[in-house]
């Protein structure tokens, strides 16, 4: 198959419409459109359905989509690879990863694997879980770090644990040092979370729900940062992984308050990948840094490493 007509296919896959192709391909729609004429002759079934708004992936198109983006990805690789070979340069990794990942762990993962290979580069794109998978899915980022609430379709699961959430308040905060304490307790102070959009929002409403019990949190927010830092300043608790708060809790930011209802809390903290996509050394080596450190005592949760506040 020629590359070309992949190229020109995936194109109008991405936007919708040969014109807006053939624009951003710098061709004529004419060329465009024989393109995907010949690839539909050639495997003799529509690859597009072509709506008054645009054209849209029939599920023959989708298959062949998938296998394009695997294609033009690895054909980038190849060449990056051989390029490899005669110059210090070892590549781009492209991160997806949600809030709470961006706010430490990745970069902390990033600075200690630069250490060994200062040559390598990244690239964080910070978005929502589910859109985390859909850009492992289109190959617009190599390595996905998240929190799932469900089995994903249509990526490769590298490494998958599943994490409670914990309460985290201010050090001096009045809950700290009595024991474990009930939600119920917990929400006799002001609470501060992440939006709907966030998992650890979600399996918190379902809790809640499921009890009777009513969240109003005095903030919510789309930066977990911004949460850490009311936090911080006893403005509110807030609920969050270990991974994605462990930092400041090492450097006594935040403390933990460990509640009875953790366990109900739980979300799969997952590394993805495309689906059949043979992935560059590099990008391997830093997923299994990455899950090296993850499989570490009292990584992913302060009770295996004597890191309770």
């Amino acid at each position: 198959m020629h590359r070309s007509a992949l190229r020109y296919f995936l194109e109008v896959a991405r936007t919708g419409s040969i014109s807006a192709a053939a624009e951003r391909l710098r061709v004529a729609a004419s060329a465009v459109s024989r393109q995907m004429a010949k690839l539909e002759q050639e495997y003799e079934t529509p690859l597009f359905e072509r709506r008054s708004r645009g054209m849209v992936l029939t599920h023959a198109g989708r298959l062949l989509a998938s296998y394009a983006q695997r294609a033009s990805l690895e054909s980038d690789q190849i060449q990056k690879e051989i390029r490899e070979l005669k110059s210090a340069t070892r590549g781009l990794i492209r991160l997806g990863v949600t809030e709470g990942l961006a706010v430490s762990f990745v970069p902390e993962m990033i600075y200690a694997f630069r250490k060994e290979r200062p040559h390598v580069l990244f690239d964080i794109k910070v978005v929502g879980p589910a859109n985390v998978v859909t850009c492992v899915q289109e190959g617009e980022v190599d390595v996905g770090i998240t929190f799932s609430l469900s089995p994903e379709g249509g990526v490769r699961i590298q490494w998958q644990r599943a994490m409670p959430a914990f309460a985290l308040a201010s050090v001096d905060h009045p809950l700290i040092g009595r024991g474990r304490v009930s939600i119920a307790e917990l929400f006799e102070y002001p609470v501060a979370i992440m939006d709907d959009a966030a998992t650890v929002r979600q399996v918190l409403d379902i809790y809640c729900a499921s009890k009777g019990i009513s969240l109003e949190p005095v903030v919510s927010s789309t930066n977990i940062a911004s949460l850490f830092t009311l936090c911080q300043l006893g403005g509110a608790i807030t609920f969050s992984t270990y991974i994605s708060a462990r930092r400041a809790v090492r450097d006594r930011h935040l403390a933990i308050v460990p509640f009875e209802e953790a366990s109900f809390l739980e979300r799969n903290m997952q590394i993805q990948t495309m689906l059949g996509r043979t992935l560059p050394q590099t990008t391997r080596d830093f997923i299994s840094f990455l899950t090296a450190e993850l499989e570490t005592p009292g990584a992913t949760h302060p009770l295996a490493g004597g890191d309770v506040n």
